[in-house]
């Protein structure tokens, strides 16, 4: 590999992570860096389109599903070549508190998150898995509420603890990148544009999709509750309302 400050050296290339901007201080929201970074990605994603306009294109930067936004709309790809890093750190978060509450190990837990990646993230009880039981199943609903509280506030917690968050999201976008390079087919959560799925449009958020090399081949719809709708719901009001103060 070799590092490079001009954008031409993307040229022809198959795979673009962006993980410009700035990245969250200690009490900060990642809505709280939405302006100050879409412009950043608003250049980026010019340059992308300029020299790689055939990519997949893995967003990173925070505000995950803003940014990936962004990144859509102004690159013009197909929704398909646009994803955001997002379910699988969530997801792993997820997978981490449910072990510890359980005592199992991490590996026997299948973690299922959709919505914002941000405050009104929605982990799904009946679809998150332990040994491919349902964790409500396993956890009285207190339980999880407090294993959800945990997973929405460990990102605030280990940026007030160390500045940032460096390992997870490492991690994460390995997952993704594997998914693609090695065209899996796997089912991996991710922030992508939705297109009548749950009745939403023009909004990205985390949802369970196919992922291979092409970038993203479908999203799989899951069946909610009632109360999971409206969760739902305040995810695509928050954003939608992020967006509309979008300043590009």
């Amino acid at each position: 590999g070799r590092g490079s400050n001009d954008y031409k050296d993307i040229e022809g290339s198959d795979l673009v992570l962006v993980a410009a901007g700035f990245g969250r201080k200690s009490g900060q929201t990642r809505l709280d860096l939405m302006n100050s970074n879409a412009g950043i990605i608003r250049d980026v994603s010019l340059q992308i389109k300029k020299y790689a306009p055939e990519c997949t294109l893995v967003m990173i930067t925070n505000p995950l599903d803003v940014m990936t936004y962004v990144a859509h709309k102004l690159t013009g790809f197909e929704r398909h070549r646009v994803l955001g890093m997002s379910g699988t750190l969530d997801g792993a978060r997820l997978r981490y508190f449910v072990a510890k509450e359980l005592g199992v190990a991490t590996s026997s837990v299948t973690p299922m998150i959709i919505g914002e990646h941000g405050e009104n993230m929605l982990p799904l009880a009946e679809y998150t898995t332990v040994g491919g039981i349902p964790v409500s199943h396993l956890l009285t609903g207190d339980k999880f509420a407090q294993v959800i509280s945990s997973v929405r506030g460990v990102a605030a917690e280990v940026i007030a603890r160390k500045g940032a968050t460096i390992h997870g999201p490492a991690a994460a976008v390995t997952t993704l990148v594997e998914a693609i390079v090695k065209d899996k087919h796997a089912l991996i959560n991710a922030s992508v544009p939705l297109d009548g799925e749950y009745g939403y449009t023009d909004v990205v958020m985390d949802m369970p999709v196919i992922v291979g090399s092409k970038g993203w081949e479908r999203i799989v719809e899951l069946k909610l509750t009632e109360s999971e709708k409206a969760e739902l719901k305040k995810s695509y009001d928050t954003l939608r309302g992020a967006i509309a103060q979008l300043k590009l």
